[in-house]
């Protein structure tokens, strides 16, 4: 039985906080990698682990869903259990690497493109690496991928876009306080979306953010590496928040109930910058008449994403045609190795099942082989019949095998 590739995903929900029982950090990361590798049953394994989503590729002559599914969350410690229905796995090993290579690339999207990823593959490959999980499939498609981004360097202009509305925020922040130092920012509600954006806004230097929730258990729960230097205000005392900081941004979803308008009418010594991210809240168009309020809601980001999405239009019709010759190149050798295994397990099959003698004389004889008795050569054949059908019901490479090519290479190169 020859084994196969699988991969278990997950993507966040926006605004689900529950969605963050998935991320693994880097020691749950470490944790899920060394246990896989414990398992005879995964010759090679890969995992992306990402806020937003994560990617656990494996190779095995067997289905570890499930099992994998209870190293997930065991490593989560009990905390936060994941939901399993949520994780998608696909045993379609075209249909997979098609899926990691448009992700890792940012060519998902049919028309804009989504954010790529390649440095984020790399530093997961190197992981997986460095813990002994990489075998001939796995570095030939990371040698492809290397292959891929130079090529797309080379002639598609490759850039890095990222249309992510956690890095929309903080990069629309940037230019608005460009000339302001040190800007007070409150993140009011705290979600897998907040927790992004207090992520690109720390990695770009901002340090007085204050986190705004109903309780801080939330903030506890979320690993202290990637969450320091703030400070924590209890929702009953936003009002105050509000007069206190410069930047404002809400990803409550029901931001008109705790953030009611005549919370922004005071004499406020400068003008703040409100950014509303919730989808149902009205409170942006009653600010708009309020002088010492710049309000932006979702509608105004998303008219930001739109014009990025547009210039990144043009590479990606360049792009996406790469990717999916680069990809045909990986499918093309990786169609070539499995054949070469399959056609090594026919070879041993007859060894242990064809009568010694006769097959002896197939091999060392010169003489064709309607020469030799019709009755054991119809035996050797039906044998070999046989066993490229066994093979054939344990292996999704049903349509590389061609019966007469195994035949006429078997008796030739053996």
């Amino acid at each position: 039985m020859m084994g196969q590739f699988r991969l278990m995903s997950f993507s966040t929900n926006l605004y689900n906080l529950k969605s963050d029982a998935f991320y693994l950090d880097f020691e749950e990361t470490k944790q899920l990698m060394l246990e896989l590798k414990s398992w005879p049953e995964i010759q090679e394994s890969f995992i992306l682990s990402l806020p937003e989503r994560i990617e656990i590729l494996y190779y095995s002559n067997f289905d570890l869903e499930d099992k994998i599914f209870e190293a997930v969350a065991d490593c989560k410690g009990g905390n936060v259990l994941p939901i399993k229905s949520e994780f998608n796995q696909t045993s379609d090993e075209e249909k997979l690497f098609i899926h990691l290579s448009e992700l890792c690339f940012g060519v998902q999207a049919s028309n804009y493109g989504t954010t790529p990823l390649f440095p984020q593959f790399s530093k997961a490959y190197d992981f997986a690496a460095k813990s002994g999980m990489i075998g001939e499939y796995l570095e030939q498609w990371w040698d492809n991928l290397i292959s891929t981004d130079k090529l797309l360097k080379e002639q598609a202009d490759y850039q890095l876009p990222n249309f992510s509305i956690s890095y929309i925020v903080s990069d629309l922040l940037t230019e608005l306080v460009n000339n302001v130092r040190g800007p007070k920012i409150a993140i009011i509600g705290f979600n897998a979306l907040s927790k992004r954006i207090y992520r690109n806004l720390s990695n770009q230097g901002y340090g007085n953010i204050t986190i705004v929730d109903k309780s801080i258990t939330s903030c506890l729960n979320f690993k202290g590496k990637e969450l320091n230097n703030f400070t924590f205000e209890p929702l009953n005392k936003v009002e105050n928040v509000i007069g206190e900081n410069d930047i404002l941004i809400s990803t409550l979803e029901d931001a008109d109930r705790f953030l009611p308008s005549y919370y922004f009418k005071h004499d406020f010594l400068d003008t703040k910058i409100f950014i509303d991210l919730s989808i149902k809240s009205t409170i942006t168009s009653v600010l708009s008449d309020y002088n010492q309020v710049i309000p932006f809601n979702l509608t105004d980001i998303y008219k930001i994403i739109e014009q990025k999405m547009e210039i990144n239009k043009k590479w990606l019709k360049k792009a996406k045609p790469l990717v999916i010759k680069k990809n045909q190149k990986f499918f093309d050798w990786i169609d070539n190795k499995k054949a070469q295994k399959m056609l090594g397990l026919i070879k041993t099959y007859l060894k242990e099942n064809v009568n010694q003698i006769e097959y002896s004389k197939v091999l060392t004889s010169n003489e064709p082989l309607s020469n030799f008795d019709l009755v054991h050569h119809k035996r050797n054949k039906i044998l070999l019949k046989k066993s490229i059908e066994k093979i054939k019901r344990n292996t999704q490479y049903k349509d590389i095998i061609n019966y007469d090519k195994i035949v006429n290479e078997f008796y030739q190169y053996n």
